[in-house]
């Protein structure tokens, strides 16, 4: 089949790493691959012999049966998230063809939104879609728009089974893990000469982290920056060795003495990556319990067990699937002191370390195989093209485009669903329940508007009043201005001295005036 991967953002992304792995499968069992982006079609020369056509948006857009080199368009589509980019993308694509549909879920979308926006998941529903899409970055998921582009779907995947509570009952849902190369990243000595250039000493214990850092990553990668520096405090000499696309910049704020014990080395390609990693004596991936941890599962976490090196985690997102001190072990603060205690056992016990790494080893072959994954995320594009339904595809994507409200796709996807005679794969309670949660998000949207208005009216009328009182309190000033020149002037020399001519010339006034009035009276013929 044709499969059209969609991607957020080029080719540097967290997500286009596993994406060109599941190309590679795809393409081995016969598929052809293309993957569409919104810019940055060069990055595309990070993946070394890509199986898949890298293409940007608008070349798709233009002619979607150009993407594939037999000249049909895609059998399926696969949207990498629900983001804002993605869904306009996926929208502009239906409204000319409709396709099967598969949405891909990595992350818990609407916290993240809605901490990058700076705005309390309690009062989201106080502003309008508007307002928030004028300050969203288009990387990112509408918090409004988001559940119910999902509910579109044909079928969804989810990076962990922990995410299956963000897809309504009527889209089937499969947890599809991301896929590792486990040949590629593999058990296998430490190249001493790597410990020669990045001038690690041999006594020193080596952690290795690689991966990019942003606004929720940073004060995880700092805190494990911190328990590099008490380790080394403590007796237990050790390096941070850390890559990634973007630098530390926090380094400059810690202790000399930690900052020394953290190389920062930078980019390093795919292929160089293993090399690295085998230097560690422990892998830690550092955080704590909170929305962002828990429905997520970091790349760099199936690679960290592919390595057969002893793993220290979060008890969130994949903790379930981990025997703790046999597997892996897992952190429940995820403090840099319980980072730094639990590094210092495995480095003094060297077995335990072993054994811990070798089950990791395990772990990875039976979740993280890339073959194994490529295969279920086959399984989950049959699926969708099984429940395509062409005539209601056909229906609810008509005149779609940007503006178009995807709650009201929604709702035509709904209305045929209600009338088509299929069985549906739900329970009547699940539609009962997913309609009580909208009602329920409807009503938190209209209270916080009415409160969102109230306060605003509040608060023109405020300014209305204050503008009032200082128009007032001006004219008071200009009048007591105007009052006090006057009194100044009535007392002056001049105006005293010149008083007996004012009063003269009044006197020739009147006798004017009396005299206007007898010529007056005689014209009208009246006595006098």
């Amino acid at each position: 089949m044709n499969i059209l991967f969609v991607l957020y953002g080029d080719f540097s992304s967290n997500s286009a790493n596993p994406l060109a792995l599941y190309a590679r499968e795809l393409h081995a069992s016969g598929h052809c691959c293309a993957i569409a982006v919104p810019a940055g079609l060069e990055t595309a020369c990070l993946h070394q012999d890509p199986k898949f056509r890298p293409i940007l948006f608008s070349e798709v857009l233009a002619a979607p049966q150009s993407v594939f080199p037999d000249g049909r368009p895609a059998d399926v589509i696969h949207a990498c998230t629900p983001r804002e980019v993605i869904r306009r993308f996926v929208t502009a694509y239906m409204a000319k063809r409709p396709t099967p549909l598969v949405i891909y879920l990595e992350d818990n979308e609407t916290w993240i939104a809605t901490q990058a926006l700076g705005i309390d998941e309690a009062t989201l529903g106080q502003h309008t879609a508007l307002e928030i899409s004028a300050r969203l970055p288009e990387v990112l998921a509408h918090p409004f728009f988001s559940h119910s582009f999902i509910g579109l779907a044909d079928a969804v995947a989810v990076i962990q089974d922990k995410l299956r509570v963000k897809v309504p009952p009527w889209v089937r849902c499969e947890t599809v893990m991301i896929g590792v190369d486990v040949e590629l990243f593999s058990p296998r000595p430490a190249d001493l000469s790597l410990r020669e250039t990045y001038r690690v000493a041999n006594h020193e214990k080596i952690i290795v982290y690689h991966g990019g850092m942003n606004q929720f990553t940073r004060p995880a990668i700092e805190t494990l920056c911190q328990a590099v520096g008490l380790m080394n405090q403590q007796g237990y000499p050790c390096r941070l060795l850390r890559t990634g696309p973007m630098a530390l910049d926090f380094l400059a704020k810690l202790p000399r003495e930690t900052a020394a014990a953290i190389i920062d080395i930078g980019m390093l390609s795919r292929q160089e990556l293993p090399a690295l990693l085998a230097l560690a004596d422990v892998f830690v991936q550092p955080g704590g319990m909170d929305p962002f941890e828990d429905l997520r599962l970091p790349g760099k976490v199936p690679e960290f067990f592919a390595m057969g090196r002893p793993v220290l985690m979060p008890a969130a997102n994949i903790a379930y699937l981990v025997r703790d001190g046999v597997d892996a072990v897992l952190l429940s603060t995820g403090s840099s002191e319980e980072i730094a205690a639990k590094c210092s056992e495995l480095f003094g016990d060297s077995q335990r370390a072993d054994a811990i790494g070798r089950a990791g080893r395990q772990l990875a072959e039976t979740y993280f195989d890339v073959r194994i994954q490529a295969r279920r995320l086959e399984d989950v594009y049959n699926m969708a093209r099984d429940r395509f339904d062409a005539a209601m595809a056909t229906e609810t994507w008509r005149d779609a485009d940007e503006s178009t409200p995807v709650t009201l796709l929604l709702a035509r996807k709904l209305l045929w669903l209600a009338a088509s005679s299929k069985t549906l794969a739900f329970e009547p309670s699940d539609i009962l329940q997913e309609h009580a949660r909208f009602i329920e998000l409807m009503q938190q949207r209209v209270t916080g508007l009415e409160a969102s208005i109230a306060e605003r009216d509040f608060t023109a009328t405020a300014a209305q009043i204050l503008s009032l009182k200082q128009q007032l309190t001006e004219r008071d000033r200009q009048i007591a201005q105007l009052k006090e020149a006057i009194d100044g002037f009535s007392n002056s020399g001049s105006w005293k001295l010149t008083a007996p001519l004012r009063k003269a010339k009044s006197f020739v006034e009147i006798a004017r005036q009396r005299m206007k009035l007898v010529w007056l009276f005689r014209r009208m013929g009246r006595p006098k």
